[in-house]
Parts: C-alpha cells; structure tokens; sequence
C-alpha cells in the first residue's frame, strides 16, 4: 500500500523583490497509513509551511511532494482542489459558523466533497459523527451554546465526517485547558484508530505528545530526532539555571537524583511517587511543570543507567560502544588544548565504572 504523504528532499523558499528565505531545507519524510505523528518546533522553524504543503494549500517548489499519490510540486490548482477533498483538516481555531447550526457546519464538508450523497444520507452521517465525538445532544445548536471544548470536537467531527485517509490539524489543543485539550487528542486518537487514517498533529503542547507513533523536530528548517531536540532544549535550560544561580543549579541537580533513586529503589516508580518528587521539585526550584519534568526524567535516566551497569557488569556496551565512549571522552578532555592528570584519572575511572578496558 503506497504511504499517503511521500516528501523527498523538499526545500521552500519565501522570495520578494529583494531578498530570499529558505525556511525548509532538503525534507525527506514518509508518513505511512495509519500513523500518528506529531510536529513539533519553535515558531518560525517552518511547521506551517511543511503542513501547508502536505495539506495542498501550497505548491512545492523543489524536491517531490506526494500526498495521497498526486505530486504536488508545481501542481495546478485543479489538482491541488482534488488532493484537498481528500484531508480532513482540524484548525487552532475551530472556524464554526454562527449562522449555521453544528450539524450544518459539519455537512458543508460533506456538500464541498467529492462523496454522492443524498441530504438524507448526509444527515445520517453527520449524526453518526457527531455522536462519535460526544456531541449527539447538541446536533441542531448553534456553535455560541457550546463550550470551546465542545466546540474544537464538532471541528473534528468537520474534518472525520467524509472519512479521510489523511488529517492535519494544526494546534488543536492551543486554545483549550489541559482536561478539554486531553480529552479533544484522545478523541481524535480513537477515531482516527477506528477509520486507518494517518494524522499529521503540529502542536507546542507537550501534555499531548504520547499520543504520537513518531515524533518529529523542525528545527530552522530542518527535522531533527527527538533526541537531538529534547537534548538541546534541556542543555540550554540547565545552563541558564547555572547561569543565573549557580548554587540552586548544584542543588537541585543533587536534589532530584537523591530523591529519584530512593523512589526507584524498589526498581520502579509509581504514578504517586512522580508526584511527589514534582511537588517536592517545584516547591524549591522555581522552574515551570515542563522544566522540572525534564530534569526529574534526567535524573531517572541516571538512575537506570545505575542500576543497569550494577546489574549487568561488563557485559552492557559491546567493544565497539566502549572504545567509541572512551574515544569521546578523550576527545572532550582535549577539546581545551590540555588534557589534564585529573582528566585522564577520571576516564579511567569511568571506564572501570562501565566495565570497559582501561584505556591507553
């Protein structure tokens, strides 16, 4: 089965009469049926316009851009039209119409598609929908009697109702508390599952981001690993901590190890127990719920690399991973010019920790 979203190296550049900006830079991306994938990424890394390209608003410019098996680089607009009756599209904003009721906003995807059907069959599809996302009591309301979390559902009732392979939605849960966000993504999770359709879900919103298959980073045009990007993201935060208060630095980062390895003592970690170490972190760090999640996951990450290198011994890394760690730590000690004798006795140290050969 071909993937419905296929981009190879894709790159687009905003030009005006005097100057030119690449804002994606060489995208090679598949989406395969089925998958939920997230993006993510500061404003201004490009998310719009890779999603604007994906949902036929926008011509590529270079490179091959495929969606539901219609390239679209230099596309006419009669070939775009007919990509676009095929997504479901879900906005920031939900973009209701007051002077229609919810069950006409949702038709009019139905009247604007490609799908035959009689007015009485697209009223039927319209409540089977709408019953699907909870709204089965507020069918014939108008969009100003329902709530924004009830809202944003009848928005995604828009975008399922002609059964799309393909969703975008561009921050859906932007404008919307934790519970309704939650609540709106969990939705769109289950009836995509239902239907096989793939979803492409840009968000900042990181309470949401389990819900993915595949995370991807655009970072200044490009897309990066999670890891590349949660490492970046937290080396910069921690250092303007150590920045700005070196002492609670030192502190909190001794502080969230201790209490994590005693939580983890037992070999793991309760949903109460995470709580308390966040309520315990916040109260003394000043950091935002984010912030102190990301140094409460580094310190479990430590922890687990403890506990794997006390249970397995020397047997964790093979040759290759122990002479390519103890080649990077060499690396570092020398990247000032000098390597000194407490640097040289701290490898060792941490390649006998690791069970590694002693380097030279």
């Amino acid at each position: 089965m071909q993937a419905p979203v296929v981009l190879e190296n894709v790159s687009y550049h905003y030009r005006t009469a005097v100057s030119e900006r690449r804002v994606l830079s060489d995208i090679s991306l598949v989406i395969r049926s089925g998958e939920i994938v997230i993006l993510t990424g500061p404003s201004g890394s490009g998310k719009t316009t890779l999603i604007t390209l994906i949902g036929a608003l926008r011509a590529g410019q270079t490179g091959s851009v495929k969606v539901l098996g219609e390239e679209l680089r230099d596309a006419n607009e009669k070939a775009m039209t007919q990509v676009r009756r095929q997504i479901g599209y879900v906005f920031q904003q939900h973009n209701l119409l007051d002077s229609l009721t919810v069950a006409e906003n949702v038709m009019m995807s139905l009247q604007l598609g490609d799908q035959k059907l009689s007015g009485k069959e697209q009223r039927a599809r319209v409540e089977e929908v709408l019953t699907q996302v909870g709204l089965a009591e507020h069918v014939d309301k108008n969009p100003r009697e329902l709530s924004g979390g009830q809202k944003q559902r009848a928005g995604i009732a828009r975008a399922l109702v002609t059964r799309p392979s393909l969703i975008l939605a561009d921050e859906p849960t932007a404008s919307l508390d934790k519970e309704s966000g939650r609540n709106v993504v969990d939705l769109l999770q289950t009836l995509c599952r239902e239907q096989g359709a793939s979803v492409v879900l840009v968000t900042h919103d990181n309470r949401i981001l389990d819900v993915a298959d595949r995370i991807l980073h655009l970072e200044d045009g490009e897309i990066q690993s999670v890891s590349e990007a949660m490492s970046a993201n937290t080396s910069q935060m921690l250092r303007l901590l150590d920045q700005h208060d070196p002492e609670a630095s030192l502190y909190l980062s001794a502080f969230s190890l201790a209490l994590t390895r005693v939580a983890m003592a037992d070999n793991q970690m309760d949903d109460a127990e995470r709580n308390a170490i966040r309520e315990v972190l916040n109260s003394v760090s000043g950091l935002g719920s984010g912030e102190v999640d990301l140094v409460m996951e580094l310190a479990m990450s430590q922890v687990r690399c403890r506990t794997a290198l006390n249970g397995s011994g020397k047997n964790l890394f093979s040759a290759e991973q122990a002479a390519h760690f103890v080649e990077s730590m060499q690396a570092v000690a020398a990247a000032d010019g000098d390597v000194s004798d407490e640097e040289t006795a701290e490898i060792r140290l941490i390649a006998e920790e690791l069970g590694f050969p002693p380097p030279p």
